[in-house]
């Protein structure tokens, strides 16, 4: 454990992307997907600044993906596991138990539940490989999105604890002190120098990252900066002396792509100043032509000025006059009707004396009187005996009051206010009509306008409707008094107008320009970069898109040096001189020889680099370009197999071990090599071991017997449609004979507690299954006690160590054999018996009794065999 932890440690150095792909080594059963090669290298692009699609964050190794220390002589038991819940179809409240000491044994066939059971734990305790997801229930709709628990009984220095365990949390430390056989507790791969070297366990991950994923990495990297197109070849016709081209020509990434598109936006000013300087350019005679222009200018401006005097009777200020006025005239005659009112107070008057017909009549009697019938005097004349000038009759003295009173009302202020007040609305309202409004121009005029404007004419003649609306609102709206309803003024062409004869201006200080040599190239100059901007307009997007690909290609550039081995592959060596050591090399034979590839043979090299000495572990084998090449899948599991026992015989620690299927890839003879070490094994820490497979199981089985080390053997299988079911010990066709023996007396106390005296078919198809069983049983006494073990059916060799306890086989226990086994054949259903006969089947007496007769003929023998040693 202490070179992973060095390791880990080593790693918190390292980029994050790299510290992900080595708990990504570590947790991988197998090399590398092309997925995860994928993910690794989005990582390091993201961490170098660089957009990547995926929204990948890196998980770093870290201290709870790897076993937790152990205090010095402290040793974890594993207990038991239970309280399952979520886990896969494993109904929950089952309970796995282990031996607390010596050797576990748990089968279970295809489908039974043992791979839920084993990836708990090898999940719990932090084993390497994690590739083998756990999942809820995938038939329960309701438990999809349940997390997958459970408990474990652990003992630390002989004190029960109980672990809780959840998949998505963190595994506890306690439970990664159980070591878990892998594949990947030992790498071997071919060297530089063609040498076959040994990895210990997780020194594979450094040497990994330097040999696979930087190299994968690389590969990628470089095949995605060579197939980035940076050739500015398209944009030659962009160089030049210009600003663009110099851009063009010094184009890279460090190029600023905001300037570049500045330079590359044109507005609509620098449109129309590109076909200006290219008209100038053009003209055969400037200075003739500019004094055209110039000519045109004047006319603009003039006609411009012409714009501005409509706007003096119909402006908005011409408005509130005219307005103004009428509210006047409407308050003075408002005044004069109260003065009016007043003068036919004092007597009665006929009707409408005072008002405006009224006065009328009294001005020209009065002017009658003064210049007819009495010239030289003064109306109303104060001569006796004058006539009134429309009576013609002598005025009394109460007539000549009453025309001096009409004269004094004629000649006050209120009277001549009013008419001075309908004098000025009337004058206003002549002078608005009569007002030359007229602003279209003569059609000379007018194609020049359109000549440099197509839309002003429109504007103009929209002008031209507006004035005359709002005259003809003003005048309507003397009558009716309400000006709200006067039409707004459109905007007036006079700012345009204007602006065209500035544009002729200019265009005619172009033309004097362009007749000057120096100031010609000026403009020429000017011109180029015009045109230069415009050409990169069109393909602006296509130059970003090129400036784009040179800061990735440039950002990409950047992760090469992320991806250099040296460095990795040196700490390798150091890593590897520390863990690689003589006893390990010694441990590693010891355990080839205990597993049959004793050919295998492991040795020390040292080697110089840069003035330090570095060790590597090789194996004697021929070299070629694979590791599969030269190993078979079986020798490869059992170089795994004894990396794992050298390195457990070299911890400092007494912990238990977990074997999932130890044996696959091997073939038989190997397989008992394997059961052997496994016992072996369990006479130093608790050993539990999964097997699916039935050879291996009746090898460990009787290596377990050979030895006599506490074990405890159980099998999982399904019950009530659900896998995971737990029993003590394992199947019947697994049992030994004493198993089988203690099961059929088992049996048969139930069947003795309850045989009736006439038995039905229930109990005779019960007793008939029991005698099934006991001739079963009798064949495997004679295959294990008879014959000593000698020959066994799953086995592909001969036991002869085994033949010198087979004994003499007397003729009593001959006949006693035969005899129980006639009798089962006669009582199974494996013949058809004849009807007729109509036998009954034994009682459970006579199960009993042929039971006994069963276990005295094993004890006979026995007997005979212990007497058959001590006299040898």
């Amino acid at each position: 454990m202490a070179l992973l932890n060095d390791i880990l440690k080593w790693t918190e150095s390292l980029p994050s992307w790299q510290r992900d792909a080595c708990r990504r080594l570590f947790q991988k059963e197998a090399n590398l997907e092309e997925m995860e090669y994928d993910e690794l290298y989005a990582l390091l692009k993201k961490e170098k600044g660089i957009k990547v699609d995926d929204a990948l964050e890196s998980a770093p190794l870290a201290k709870e993906h790897l076993p937790a220390e152990l205090a010095l002589g402290e040793t974890i038991i594993l207990a038991g596991l239970r309280d399952l819940e979520n886990v896969n179809q494993i109904p929950n409240g089952h309970t796995l138990t282990f031996s607390e000491e010596g050797m576990t044994v748990i089968y279970g066939g295809n489908g039974s539940g043992k791979s839920g059971y084993a990836r708990v734990i090898k999940r719990a305790c932090r084993a390497r490989d994690q590739s083998e997801p756990i999942h809820p229930n995938a038939n329960d709709p309701k438990a999809a999105n349940k997390e997958p628990t459970g408990k474990f009984d652990l003992k630390l220095g002989g004190t029960p604890q109980e672990i809780k365990w959840s998949r998505d949390a963190t595994p506890p430390d306690r439970l990664s002190s159980i070591s878990v056989f892998d594949s990947k507790c030992a790498r071997s791969y071919i060297t530089a120098e063609q040498d076959v070297a040994y990895l210990p366990y997780g020194l594979d991950i450094v040497e990994s990252l330097a040999s696979q994923v930087l190299p994968k990495l690389s590969e990628k990297l470089e095949a995605e900066i060579n197939g980035i197109d940076v050739s500015k070849l398209p944009f030659n016709h962009l160089l030049g002396e210009t600003e663009v081209g110099k851009v063009i020509q010094d184009l890279s990434a460090k190029s600023d792509a905001d300037a570049i598109t500045s330079l590359g936006t044109l507005q609509d000013d620098d449109t129309k100043r590109i076909i200006e300087l290219e008209t100038a350019l053009k003209e055969g005679n400037p200075l003739a032509k500019a004094e055209e222009v110039r000519l045109s200018a004047m006319r603009l401006k003039s006609y411009a000025e012409k714009l501005s005097k409509p706007l003096i009777w119909v402006s908005v200020e011409a408005v509130e006059k005219l307005k103004k006025l009428l509210e006047e005239k409407i308050a003075a005659e408002d005044a004069e009707r109260t003065a009016a009112d007043a003068l036919r107070s004092g007597e009665k008057l006929l009707p409408g004396t005072g008002d405006q017909s009224w006065k009328l009549l009294y001005e020209a009697a009065k002017r009658y009187s003064m210049e007819a019938a009495y010239p030289g005097e003064v109306f109303p004349t104060s001569v006796e005996g004058n006539a009134c000038p429309l009576c013609q009759e002598t005025l009394p003295e109460s007539g000549f009051n009453r025309l001096k009173r009409f004269d004094q009302y004629i000649q006050d202020d209120v009277a001549k206010t009013a008419n001075i007040a309908r004098k000025k609305v009337e004058t206003a309202r002549g002078k608005i009509e009569a007002a030359d409004l007229h602003i279209i121009a003569e059609d000379a005029l007018n194609d020049e306008l359109k000549s440099l404007d197509d839309a002003i004419y429109q504007a103009i003649a929209d002008f031209q409707a507006s004035i005359e609306s709002r005259r003809t609102s003003m005048l309507q709206c003397l009558e009716t008094d309400i000006w709200t309803d006067i039409p707004a003024l459109v905007e007036s062409p006079k700012s345009r107008i204007r602006r065209l004869a500035a544009q002729q201006f200019r265009a005619y200080r172009r033309l004097v320009r362009a007749a000057d040599k120096a100031k010609r190239e000026k403009l020429e100059n000017e011109l180029n970069e015009l045109s230069a901007r415009q050409k990169l307009a069109i393909c602006l997007k296509a130059v970003i898109d090129l400036l784009n690909r040179m800061k990735r290609k440039s950002a990409l550039e950047t992760c090469e040096s992320d991806l250099k081995t040296r460095s990795i592959s040196d700490k390798s060596k150091k890593f590897a001189t520390v863990a690689v050591t003589d006893e390990l090399r010694k441990a590693l034979n010891a355990e080839f020889n205990a597993l049959g590839i004793g050919h295998i043979r492991a040795r020390l090299k040292e080697r110089s680099s840069r003035g330090k000495m570095y060790h590597q572990l090789l194996l004697d084998l021929p070299t070629t370009r694979k590791i599969d090449e030269i190993l078979s899948e079986g020798e490869q599991r059992a170089i795994a197999l004894s990396a794992f026992f050298a390195e457990l015989a070299l911890a400092n620690h007494s912990c238990g071990i977990v074997l999932d299927d130890p044996v696959s890839s091997l073939d038989h003879w190997r397989r008992r090599n394997v059961a052997r070490r496994l016992v072996e094994e369990s006479k130093k820490r608790q050993v539990i071991v999964f097997t699916h497979d039935t050879s291996f199981l009746g090898q460990l089985c009787d290596e377990i017997d050979a030895a006599d080390v506490p074990n405890s053997k159980s099998f999982l299988e399904w019950q009530g449609g659900s896998p995971g079911f737990v029993n003590n010990g394992l199947p019947w066709d697994h049992q030994g004979y004493k198993a089988r023996i203690n099961a059929l007396e088992q049996s048969q106390s139930k069947l003795a507690k309850a045989w009736p005296p006439y038995p039905g078919e229930k109990e005779i198809a019960e007793m008939r299954y029991e005698y099934d069983r006991l001739r079963a049983t009798l064949e495997r006494v004679i295959q294990d006690v008879v014959f000593n073990g000698v020959v066994k059916r799953y086995r592909d060799w001969i036991r002869v160590d085994s033949l010198e306890d087979v004994v003499g086989f007397n003729r009593a226990e001959y006949e006693a054999i035969e005899k129980l086994h006639k009798q089962s054949c006669d009582v199974v259903t494996a013949h058809d018996p004849s009807s007729a006969k109509a036998e009954t089947v034994p009682t459970a007496t006579d199960l009993g009794n042929d039971i006994s007769a069963l276990k005295a003929i094993v004890e006979a023998i026995k007997t005979r065999r212990k007497g058959a040693k001590a006299t040898s």
